[in-house]
């Protein structure tokens, strides 16, 4: 499994629309990768204005072959959308998870 982190840094006078990123960006992400091997999004918001990352969104992809065909494909649209919602430009992570335990 492929992890994906897409993280908004925290900044002094950034602009974040959480409405237009939780209403219209995630469900275009979601749309747009499905079909491609994600398995999830989840998307987390900073506690406090401490927090070093506004807001987090992971992607669960079940390979990083899937991940890769699925941004190849649309990930154009994805980057294009994110100039209506922040100013912020995201840090993006990919990494194998090494554990997943799920608790009961």
């Amino acid at each position: 499994m492929i992890d994906v982190l897409v993280m908004y840094p925290n900044r002094d006078g950034m602009r974040f629309d959480d409405g237009y990123y939780l209403g219209e960006h995630a469900a275009l992400v979601a749309r747009l990768l499905d079909g491609h091997g994600m398995r999830f999004m989840r998307v987390a918001k900073g506690s406090d204005t401490g927090s070093p990352y506004y807001i987090v969104t992971h992607l669960g992809f079940d390979s990083l072959e899937g991940f890769q065909t699925a941004i190849d494909a649309v990930g154009s649209t994805i980057f294009e959308d994110i100039p209506r919602f922040t100013d912020v430009e995201p840090l993006i992570q990919v990494g194998h998870v090494l554990v997943n335990h799920p608790l009961s």
